[in-house]
């Protein structure tokens, strides 16, 4: 948030929050499909400010050693508070912490982002097989979103 608002809370997403989260990402243009899989299984997080409204979103998909980086998006209000930047460090920290060793994303807007946050850019033809099966990479994502990974 800006200097001098209060302070949000990053958290896994309950049930609730599914409704909030989705109405972000729709607002964002970022695909729904496949988010109630991520939010049942505990890595969709949520960033909350003090009285309760969703004000950023960042999910994950565990697919072996590797994770798939999806569902980013940060509320109009908030966005260039850095949260955007605190909703993917917590995300990743779930990773590292569940033992993954690389992240994967695809974005169709927002590369210079995540390149200032230490993404490369690939070919999405680079991506483990898991990875690449998934709905974001198989069917969600156009062609021509921008592939990119990153080692955790």
């Amino acid at each position: 948030m800006r200097p001098g608002e209060a302070a949000v809370e990053i958290d896994p997403a309950t049930p609730p929050d599914l409704a909030a989260a989705a109405a972000l990402l729709s607002g964002a243009g970022v695909t729904l499909a496949g988010i109630e899989a991520v939010a049942e299984a505990g890595t969709l997080f949520v960033a909350r400010s003090a009285d309760g409204s969703i004000l950023g979103c960042a999910g994950l998909e565990r697919y072996g050693p590797a994770v798939l980086l999806r569902s980013v998006a940060v509320a109009r209000r908030a966005r260039g508070s850095g949260l955007g930047r605190a909703l993917v460090a917590a995300a990743l920290e779930h990773a590292r912490d569940g033992g993954a060793r690389e992240a994967w994303l695809l974005t169709e807007t927002a590369a210079a982002f995540f390149a200032a946050l230490g993404w490369e850019r690939c070919e999405r033809t680079q991506a483990p097989p898991a990875i690449a099966g998934s709905v974001e990479f198989a069917t969600a994502c156009p062609a021509s979103a921008t592939a990119m990974r990153r080692a955790l």
